[in-house]
């Protein structure tokens, strides 16, 4: 998927997430996101795609895709639910591990599993288990296609209607 597309999908769980989070206990500290959450969220979003030499964060950082592209290929390790996990206990242990830090970590894992989500919706997929398992989800949605741009905007449209609806929510 597309930078534009992560950000949609993301923008729509967010909203989601952060509307309906009194009727979701089990998101517990992940109540109610500040600012900081919201930044490791978005990153959570992105990371996944240092991997790639065209991403978004490759061309605006090109000395990260060169060192992760030592370690392993696009929508490989990096693109799994264990470096996501690793990631986010790091976060987790490098902000002292409070409820709030917790949360933040969190927040990045949330979006970090959007991101593996939205790009299991492509012919390419992911493995989600590796380097546990070679098994692979795959969906039709070809990145850069009409079809991906259409279902991107539809996605961001119904985020950007559920903010309006409930923009009382928010304030």
């Amino acid at each position: 998927m597309m930078f534009k597309s992560h950000l949609s999908f993301g923008l729509l769980a967010y909203v989601l997430l952060f509307m309906n989070s009194i009727a979701l206990p089990f998101l517990g500290t992940l109540n109610r996101p500040g600012m900081t959450a919201t930044v490791f969220f978005l990153i959570g979003l992105i990371i996944p795609d240092i991997d790639s030499p065209h991403s978004h964060v490759s061309r605006k950082v090109p000395i990260v895709h060169s060192i992760t592209n030592m370690f392993t290929r696009h929508r490989g390790f990096v693109h799994s639910i264990f470096t996501g996990v690793l990631i986010a206990i790091g976060i987790g242990f490098l902000l002292n591990l409070n409820n709030y830090d917790l949360a933040i970590a969190g927040w990045f894992f949330i979006g970090y599993l959007i991101h593996l989500s939205t790009d299991a919706l492509t012919p390419h997929g992911v493995k989600p288990f590796a380097p546990f398992s070679p098994y692979t989800i795959r969906g039709p949605i070809r990145s850069g296609s009409n079809h991906e741009k259409i279902i991107s905007l539809v996605v961001y449209s119904a985020a950007l209607l559920l903010i309006a609806r409930n923009f009382t929510t928010l304030l």
